[in-house]
């Protein structure tokens, strides 16, 4: 019920608001009499008159389009757009409050006044992009009579969603993926396949003895089944922390300049990341790159897992070598890494880092502690143009 009275009264509230004014000022100049008493009840008249009029105004025919003339597609693109706004008559606007609702840019007012202009042209502007998926949802536009007395709102549905993918970098990928070609076994690979477990389901007839997870089985008391990945001649493997906060934005570029770079490609890396889940696409080689760009585009590092964790439950292969991506290395990691290596194989682990940065003391020291040749340490720096805090903008967006 009180849903019901409050919706009725937003609908009636700004007549009410008139009525009381118009009859305040009228009773007042009846009872009181005199030319001041008048004088203010015939100065308001035209003030309330416009805005019984600006409530009876049909703004939902106004003709509201978006015109998008630079849409960013990397990080740190421009993306550039205007709002059209058109009507029929000429009827004067006094003001009128333009609002975007959309889930990247704050939802600033933009407020014009066209008077009897039929058309309007809002730009927008936007120096730099992050990285993400972004969506428009509706325009907005609130009209005002003169004292701010009443107000009429109107709303138009404008949907439109682009991907923005991490920024590309120069990098010398064919040096990083030399460290495990070199390691790579000297057997072809061409009739076998390289198996990784990909997460969990609950056991279905027909599923091995020896895919069944027995840790898992105890802890949800019901059988549980390992999901496995395949992968046809290859053996190179990219694993990456998609989970770590530190440099996260770094290692999301890094990543796609690998993944758009020719001698990746060519030799058919596959790439694993450890993120909310573990993402691996089994789809064309095409189609395997546009969804690991689109997966790297919308990830976001998740705070209450270690990439460690997750990296133990991985299952390789002994003889492929493998690459894992970090930001920062730990005693566990090296150790979980060797644990994983094979007489004939070898693993690289690329620290991620902002430009300028290096090992902290802490890594100089667990890195110049390994043994093993068949491990190798590279640091790569990712320049970002702009801190993830800066919210620069031109055209009025914050």
């Amino acid at each position: 019920m009180k849903q019901y009275i409050k919706v009725i009264w937003n609908k009636c509230r700004d007549w009410f608001v008139l009525f009381c004014i118009f009859a305040a000022t009228f009773s007042y100049a009846m009872f009181q009499g005199g030319f001041v008493s008048w004088f203010l009840f015939y100065s308001f008249l035209p003030f309330g008159l416009y805005a019984v009029a600006v409530l009876l105004y049909p703004l939902k025919k106004w003709n509201v389009t978006r015109d998008v003339k630079l849409q960013p597609r990397f990080a740190g693109d421009h993306l550039s757009y205007d709002i059209h706004i058109t009507r029929s008559s000429a009827f004067p606007v006094y003001m009128a409050a333009v609002k975007e609702e959309i889930n990247f840019l704050d939802q600033e007012e933009r407020t014009i006044y066209p008077l009897f202009q039929r058309n309007a042209v809002i730009p927008y502007k936007r120096s730099f992009v992050e990285r993400g998926e972004y969506e428009f949802f509706t325009i907005s536009i609130e009209l005002s009579d003169l004292l701010g007395i009443v107000k009429k709102k109107a709303y138009y549905p404008l949907q439109q969603r682009f991907i923005v993918y991490p920024q590309i970098h120069e990098i010398d990928i064919p040096f990083l993926l030399a460290g495990i070609e070199e390691g790579k076994n000297e057997v072809s690979t061409g009739n076998q396949s390289t198996t990784l477990v990909t997460g969990i389901r609950e056991y279905q007839p027909g599923d091995r003895l020896g895919s069944i997870d027995w840790k898992a089985t105890a802890r949800k008391a019901t059988l549980i089944s390992k999901e496995f990945g395949h992968y046809h001649e290859r053996s190179m493997i990219i694993i990456a922390d998609v989970i770590s906060s530190l440099y996260f934005e770094e290692r999301m570029s890094f990543l796609a300049s690998m993944l758009i770079h020719e001698e990746t490609k060519r030799k058919k890396v596959d790439f694993l990341l450890a993120g909310d889940a573990i993402f691996s696409p089994k789809t064309s080689e095409q189609s395997e790159s546009d969804n690991l760009l689109y997966h790297l585009a919308r990830a976001q590092p998740v705070n209450n897992r270690a990439f460690e964790t997750e990296f133990k439950s991985i299952a390789i292969q002994k003889q492929h070598s493998f690459m894992v991506i970090v930001s920062q290395v730990t005693g566990t990691l090296i150790g979980q890494v060797q644990s994983k290596l094979s007489l004939h194989a070898k693993a690289s682990i690329i620290v991620v880092k902002d430009e300028g940065a290096g090992l902290s003391d802490e890594e100089t020291v667990i890195v110049n502690g390994i043994q093993s040749s068949a491990l190798t340490i590279e640091v790569v720096n990712i320049p970002l143009p702009l801190p993830l805090s800066s919210k620069g903008s031109e055209g009025g967006n914050k």
